[in-house]
């Protein structure tokens, strides 16, 4: 992986996706991103912009961690070597031959599982090769991977269910891919926003 080669954390700057409401003092997420589909690091940087706008619209931060692929760049990466807690997330961006040897094909974009509130580092997972065939269609990769990734968390966060629109759909129309392209919101409900603040600060919270 390219860029922030210390693995040091950093913010993504800001994407427009629609207003952003202030702050929750201690909502704050930390992803330790695996880039095994060793997409662009400016794609990646994008992606990451468009989903830190997407959780800030519910007054969520999120902090991005550039982590090794492989044992021999693990000593790179010190700030992945710290302990992970609940307050951590795991990205993994699989490149197709990965995806393929796994049983969830059927999967269209990404997936992960609820995780409970005292598990470190849950998993989300993210398909890149099909982000890609998506794109392919004339809709941008960048932000539909960023879109992808926090639908991903949010099902991480507060479970399994889909909404009838909005960024939790169960699939995006061809409309919700133009909104998503030309940097238009589709936003959370208000009770995903609110469940989403309180499952975050219930992971935060001091031991």
């Amino acid at each position: 992986m390219t860029g922030n080669l210390l693995g040091l954390p950093h913010r993504a700057a800001a994407a427009t996706t629609g207003d952003h409401a202030s702050p929750t003092p201690g909502a704050t997420l930390t992803l330790r991103v695996y880039n095994y589909a060793h997409i662009n690091r400016g794609l990646l940087s994008r992606s990451e912009q468009v989903a830190t706008a997407i959780f800030e619209s519910v007054g969520v931060q999120i902090v991005w961690l550039d982590c090794p692929l492989s044992q021999e760049q693990f000593r790179a990466y010190p700030a992945c070597q710290s302990d992970l807690g609940t307050a951590d997330l795991v990205l993994n961006i699989l490149s197709r031959q990965m995806a393929m040897k796994l049983s969830t094909l059927d999967e269209p974009l990404g997936f992960a599982r609820p995780c409970m509130e005292t598990v470190p580092a849950c998993e989300l997972t993210v398909l890149y090769y099909r982000v890609d065939e998506v794109a392919a269609d004339g809709y941008r990769a960048d932000r539909i991977l960023g879109f992808v990734i926090a639908h991903e968390m949010t099902h991480v966060l507060i479970g399994p269910d889909h909404a009838r629109d909005g960024i939790m759909r169960g699939g995006w129309s061809s409309d919700d891919l133009e909104r998503i392209s030309w940097g238009l919101p589709l936003h959370f409900t208000k009770d995903q926003s609110r469940e989403l603040r309180s499952a975050i600060l219930r992971r935060t919270k001091p031991d």
